[in-house]
């Protein structure tokens, strides 16, 4: 499945070039650390809308992906010492605060960060790093979605999980994340657990967290990690529900 992956990704990215042709190449993503994912007692799946950070408007290519497979994975080190600050280590400590049911934390070590990550597999439903935040109202982000769906299905496909956490992300995509030979239609999902968030503002915010259909498998439909602190709160309220309804 992995190589299937591989030939998938290759040819959305050649699809990707040839409609832009200044940029340089897309962002690879998915399991960060395959055997430490699989002996895991916690897979999280991650799902978010593509990978963005600096821009070169001369190359039109991304400087700094806020996530880079490569750069995770074989220069953990380096990435942690720039700090805590950057999405995927938010992720990770959502991740070892729900794998060891402890607060959460962003005063995390090399090692516990290396643990949280073990958990973790990141799809960006667009590899395609983009200038401008991707919107869901946008059709030129939506075609971009459809170009990476083929790649997107078969990670899906190939990934097992217990845990899938939608952040922005639950309309862009109507391919089922259970099954993704199907489609879906996230509005009728029923048994929805509504968890709501009051900021020191006085705004509000809400999230949906269900076991779909009856199954060992939760669907989480939050927020971006990265917007304010919401990943301190969302993982507050994965922990309330596994805690009630088991993992």
């Amino acid at each position: 499945m992995m190589s299937k992956i591989e030939d998938e990704f290759k040819k959305a990215e050649m699809y990707q070039l040839l409609k832009y042709p200044k940029l340089s190449g897309c962002i690879r993503d998915g399991v960060l650390y395959p055997e430490a994912y699989k002996e895991s007692p916690l897979k999280m799946m991650i799902i978010l809308k593509e990978p963005f950070d600096e821009w070169d408007e001369i190359t039109q290519s991304p400087v700094g992906g806020d996530f880079c497979f490569e750069d995770v994975t074989n220069n953990l080190e380096a990435e942690y010492s720039k700090g805590l600050n950057r999405t995927w280590l938010k992720v990770a400590a959502m991740a070892y605060a729900i794998k060891n049911n402890t607060e959460y934390t962003e005063d995390l070590s090399l090692e516990q960060v290396r643990e949280g990550l073990s958990c973790i597999c990141w799809i960006n439903l667009s590899k395609t790093p983009w200038k401008n935040q991707s919107d869901i109202k946008d059709i030129n982000y939506l075609a971009r979605v459809a170009d990476w769906e083929p790649v997107v299905k078969c990670q899906l496909e190939s990934t097992d999980f217990n845990l899938i956490f939608y952040g922005y992300t639950w309309d862009c995509s109507m391919l089922n994340p259970i099954e993704p030979k199907n489609r879906w239609d996230y509005t009728k999902v029923k048994d929805k657990q509504d968890y709501n968030y009051s900021s020191a503002t006085g705004k509000k915010y809400g999230i949906q967290i269900f076991h779909y259909q009856g199954s060992n498998k939760i669907i989480v439909n939050g927020y971006h990690p990265e917007f304010g602190n919401s990943a301190c709160w969302q993982t507050g309220f994965i922990q309330n529900y596994i805690n009630k309804y088991g993992l």
